[in-house]
């Protein structure tokens, strides 16, 4: 057995750890959890009280309350004695005279090694006298004190059996798992129903399994520190993170704020620009219709005057002058020109990132506005892009208040609406493609005055211009070549699949060669089944053998590549003119993936099958530049085409347009 537990009391325990974390004093009555917590038993009693159930306040761990209530809960009697070794060992070593535990009086010359208490000569006798006490050892406390430097093992106290009072502890009931007396192991605990071991034994063999329990309880409070020291740090982090992206907030939002300061004065500054002319002009026509009033006022006064007042010789001396001046002013132009160029604030229903967030538009002069860019004629399949520039009574460039649209007679004589691009600096885009053999007559007006100079005609002829290439792995020639974009300088670049290139050949009608794109940076050599062109020329190559998309610019620099992560087997592409949105057709999962420029996955829609919205390997995908925006896709073994809302991302036209393969 381990040395008596008031050997080092003062130096291993604190005072705190004899104190009850509910009243924050020493304990009294203490009653201990199944936890190992320990509290008084009145605090106990209230909090059950106050919360009506029996919860730990150290772990939270709630417990049935047994029969009886916080009474019958088990007492914690070792801290009970540890709280009086306290007590007295304290008083031991302040110097402080001791007084008898029993009559709390005299001066204390005893020790009752069973009891843990200090008791005078006058109680010795009674304490050797009752019966229950009779058999306690007791020491001088002199020879106690010698006792606990020279053998501490002799001081530890004899435990005697609850039902009979004067049996020494000896034994140790493994079926029942108590500690029993002799006459225990006779009556209650009889061999063989109970198995029975030496005390000590049992006891030794205990505090040896306890030692192992403890050093593994150790490891996990070891453990779990190292977890709250990590919680901290996480939760100091994310502090240090949230004020991090509160500065970055607060850093963004000054940087709009800024922008739309910015904004605002540029257009109030344009506004004033605009409107300080014609303030101007309005000035100097208000100086000169006060002149021409204050003359006639002038002359009226005057020959009123000379009507009422002057006799008849001053009236006819004056004839011819005041005939003449009245003349004058009856034929004098009074009318002012009250019309004005208006500018007014437009602004846009959502703010821009570039700070954008309005226009300023105008009326338009229409002998002013022009359109340019009108080709003498087009082959058949090509397009022409004409500008539309729009501008007021000075010839300012301005954007019109009014909406500019056009349309086109085609050779068969059918009219169809154009689609009119604001470029949003007084210019407007209108592309006329040319299908049909013929004439094309584009009308274009602002509002609803045609602009001057319209229709304009374009002739559309047909016949073969040039054919480009032929098959080989030299320059100009071709191995497989699957898919071929536009640039923006109309240069055809094609994906060149069988030498594991892009070819782009110029627009000139002699097709000449210009430039070859490789990329050999990759896994698995590039091998391009189709290409898309942004509107700022970047070039997004769609790669079967690495499964990705290839962003480069037009001389070959690798921009970023993405899609690695979704695409099985990709083998169409498109670029939405709606959204500028990249959709890619994925021949082996039968469906259309949907990008940012970027490269950030949004989407899918699609699943194999026959019906509306599933796919039988889809190939090629096209995007409307009209309307909300239509996406259309080849269904390769549907034989079909298979149109679908671009922002709805379901069937939204029922029919289903069947044709022949592909490609």
């Amino acid at each position: 057995m381990a040395a008596a537990p008031e050997r080092k009391a003062l130096e291993e325990i604190s005072e705190d750890f004899l104190c009850c974390t509910i009243c924050l004093e020493q304990f009294k009555s203490p009653k201990i959890l199944p936890c190992l917590h320990t509290f008084c038993e009145q605090c106990l009693v209230k909090l059950v009280e106050n919360t009506g159930s029996l919860n730990c306040p150290d772990c939270r761990q709630q417990y049935q309350l047994p029969v009886g209530g916080v009474p019958a809960i088990k007492g914690n009697f070792f801290m009970s004695n540890l709280i009086e070794i306290f007590k007295q060992r304290l008083e031991s070593m302040q110097g402080t005279e001791i007084r008898c535990a029993g009559c709390k009086e005299n001066t204390a010359t005893h020790m009752c090694i069973e009891c843990r208490h200090y008791i005078c000569n006058s109680c010795v006798k009674a304490h050797r006298n009752l019966p229950i006490t009779q058999t306690h050892q007791l020491m001088t406390i002199g020879e106690y004190e010698t006792a606990k430097s020279t053998n501490p093992v002799t001081l530890q106290a004899v435990e005697y059996c609850r039902l009979h009072r004067k049996n020494e502890i000896e034994f140790y009931c493994e079926t029942c798992q108590v500690p029993v007396c002799s006459n225990c192991t006779i009556v209650d605990h009889r061999i063989p129903e109970h198995v029975h071991r030496n005390l000590k034994d049992a006891a030794d063999e205990y505090l040896s399994e306890l030692k192992t329990m403890v050093d593994k309880l150790k490891v996990k409070e070891q453990e779990a520190e190292k977890n709250k020291t990590l919680a901290k740090q996480v939760q100091s982090d994310l502090t240090e993170q949230c004020s991090r992206e509160e500065r970055k907030v607060r850093m963004k939002a000054e940087e709009i704020i800024k922008k739309i300061k910015r904004e605002e004065q540029r257009l109030i500054d344009e506004l004033k620009d605009n409107y300080k002319i014609k303030i101007k002009k309005a000035a100097v026509d208000i100086d000169e219709m006060e002149l021409k009033h204050g003359n006639i006022k002038s002359a009226c006064s005057y020959i009123e005057t000379l009507m009422h007042h002057g006799n008849a010789a001053e009236l006819l001396s004056t004839k011819d002058d005041v005939g003449t001046r009245i003349k004058q002013l009856i034929t004098m132009e009074t009318t002012a020109n009250l019309e004005h160029d208006d500018f007014i604030f437009a602004p846009h229903d959502e703010f821009s990132e570039r700070g954008i967030f309005g226009i300023l538009k105008s009326d338009v002069c229409m002998s002013k506005c022009t359109v340019e860019n009108i080709p003498k004629q087009l082959w058949r399949g090509e397009s022409a892009d004409l500008l539309i520039t729009t501008r007021d009574s000075t010839g300012k460039q301005v954007i019109p208040k009014q909406q500019v649209k056009a349309k086109v007679r085609k050779p068969n004589a059918s009219w169809e609406d154009i689609n009119v691009s604001d470029n949003r600096d007084g210019t407007h885009r209108v592309t006329v493609a040319g299908q049909l053999d013929g004439k094309y007559h584009v009308s274009m007006a602002i509002g609803d005055q045609p602009i001057p100079g319209c229709p304009v005609i374009i002739p559309v002829i047909k016949g073969l211009v040039k054919t480009i290439g032929c098959q080989g792995s030299a320059e100009g020639q071709y191995s497989n070549p699957l898919s071929v974009a536009i640039n923006k300088d109309r240069d055809t670049v094609t994906a060149d699949t069988s030498n594991n290139r892009l070819q782009i050949h110029v627009s000139t009608r002699e097709g000449k060669f210009k430039k070859i794109l490789k990329f050999k940076q990759f896994e698995k050599p590039f091998i391009p089944c189709d290409i898309a062109i942004s509107r700022d020329n970047t070039y997004y190559s769609l790669e079967d053998n690495n499964k990705q998309v290839v962003v480069s610019d037009e001389n070959g620099h690798v921009i970023r590549c993405f899609g690695q992560n979704e695409l099985k087997d990709p083998w169409g592409i498109g670029i939405s003119p709606v959204d500028g949105n990249v959709y890619v057709t994925d021949e082996g999962e039968n469906c259309v993936r949907i990008y940012t420029q970027h490269g950030k996955y949004l989407k899918s829609f699609g699943s194999e099958g026959i019906g509306q919205g599933q796919f039988n390997r889809p190939w090629g995908v096209v995007i409307s530049s009209t309307g909300p925006g239509m996406v259309f896709v080849a269904d390769h073994y549907n034989h079909r085409i298979h149109p679908f809302s671009m922002h709805m991302t379901s069937i939204c036209i029922p029919l289903i347009v069947r044709v022949g393969m592909v490609r």
